[in-house]
């Protein structure tokens, strides 16, 4: 049974697990969808960007404040990569007379939020610890109920550019971080502030659309099907299959470009440890605003055209060419060149990527948000790995060799979405 969303206002409209949506999205879910990441986003990434840093530094001594704050990080992003296809599949799960995804739409960012002001008043490690896990787990949940609204409210012809300005909202949302961070001198308001303006704009947004309701109440989720959060069956799926294997090597690629640019500066440059930081705040300035710029744009062409797959190709070759420019630099000025040229195939390569996975998913809809969160692994474990083999790539051919490395596995991965059949 198909809905009429042109029509809907705030409530659930019920359908069952095998419906399929061929209308268009309202023109609030339009705007204010977009508006929900970016504020989510936010909430999320001003404690990852100053706070855990300034509370760690608050609470513990210079000798053992870097050990704090890599466990702490280090457990909270392990929680963010588990969580976000698990509350998504409990999101599938959900029958609630609300809707599928309103519920944690909801109760993940007033969990997220309450976290927050856990954190901002900590005064030990134990505290900040299970703050930033609550949060963790909070606001993941929150983002992946929000992402699978897409195909459950947008027909395939505008998948791209609402895919597209999903695309912007996590740029958006660090540059918004960072821009409230610098209003207050401490930890509990730079933490709560962004969080509850996050919250504010992603509760509005779930009282702005007609959410799907589940109407047959699913199996009790056993051990296997909590297991099953977590993966799915390339065979039964070969399409998402092919397309997680390509996201997760432009990732790769990417994350070899972005985790050791620090370094890069110091040790192959020869930069002023001084100068590293602004540096850095400068190249990813650079880099989200090139972001920003093709995002929208990509996803909209990809609709015009019709076509994802050389879409994907294109603009991972644009993230490639950029860490080839940064690998063979001379100087600070050709790596924000190259940053900018990363940033650019970055915008059009988010925004088409998840038009792509949309296409892709199986017709009856009964496991979207499990499967975005299946491809947020994709997206986030290139974080973990990159680290464990950089060392032997650094010492071996230094930091070129690493950005190289990474361009060369970005171009495979690319290459791989030929391999998806019935999409263009």
């Amino acid at each position: 049974m198909a809905l009429k969303l042109s029509q809907q206002n705030a409530g659930a409209a019920p359908v069952g697990p095998e419906a399929v949506k061929r209308q268009t999205a309202s023109r609030a879910y339009v705007i204010g969808m977009p508006i929900a990441s970016a504020g989510l986003w936010m909430a999320l990434l001003a404690p990852a960007l100053v706070v855990l840093a300034i509370k760690v530094s608050e609470i513990t001594t210079p000798d053992t404040r870097a050990g704090a704050l890599s466990l702490v990080a280090g457990v909270g992003a392990a929680v963010a990569l588990l969580a976000n296809p698990f509350f998504g599949r409990l999101s599938d799960r959900t029958t609630s007379r609300f809707g599928m995804r309103k519920p944690w739409i909801v109760g993940g960012s007033l969990m997220g939020l309450a976290a927050l002001f856990l954190l901002g008043s900590a005064t030990e490690v134990g505290t900040v610890l299970v703050a930033w896990v609550v949060a963790q787990l909070g606001f993941n949940a929150a983002l992946a109920a929000l992402v699978a609204t897409l195909p459950d409210q947008a027909a395939p012809s505008e998948r791209g550019r609402l895919s597209g300005l999903i695309g912007m909202t996590l740029p958006i949302g660090l540059v918004s971080a960072a821009f409230f961070a610098q209003m207050f001198d401490n930890a509990l308001q730079m933490a709560v502030v962004p969080g509850i303006v996050g919250t504010a704009v992603a509760i509005a947004f779930a009282f702005t659309f007609k959410d799907r309701v589940l109407t047959e109440k699913p199996a009790p989720l056993n051990f296997k099907e909590i297991l099953g959060s977590f993966y799915f069956n390339p065979r039964l799926s070969p399409g998402l299959g092919w397309a997680w294997l390509t996201k997760f090597m432009v990732y790769v690629g990417y994350c070899a470009g972005l985790l050791y640019l620090p370094y890069f500066f110091t040790d192959h440059l020869h930069v002023a440890e001084t100068q590293v930081t602004s540096l850095v705040f400068q190249a990813t300035l650079v880099s989200s605003a090139g972001t920003v710029i093709t995002s929208l744009a990509g996803g909209w062409i990809s609709d015009r055209i019709g076509k994802r797959k050389s879409m994907v190709i294109m603009s991972a070759l644009i993230m490639m060419a950029g860490l080839v420019v940064i690998a063979t630099s001379t100087g600070t000025g050709q790596v924000l060149i190259g940053q900018g040229i990363l940033g650019l195939g970055l915008g059009i390569f988010s925004a088409v990527d998840v038009a792509l996975i949309t296409d892709l998913l199986p017709r009856n809809q009964s496991e979207n948000a499990k499967t975005f969160g299946v491809f947020n692994i994709a997206q986030a474990l290139p974080q973990s790995l990159v680290p464990a083999i950089a060392f032997p790539v650094i010492a071996f051919g230094g930091y070129p060799a690493l950005f190289l490395g990474g361009a060369a596995v970005g171009i495979i991965g690319a290459l791989l979405v030929t391999r998806i059949k019935g999409v263009k």
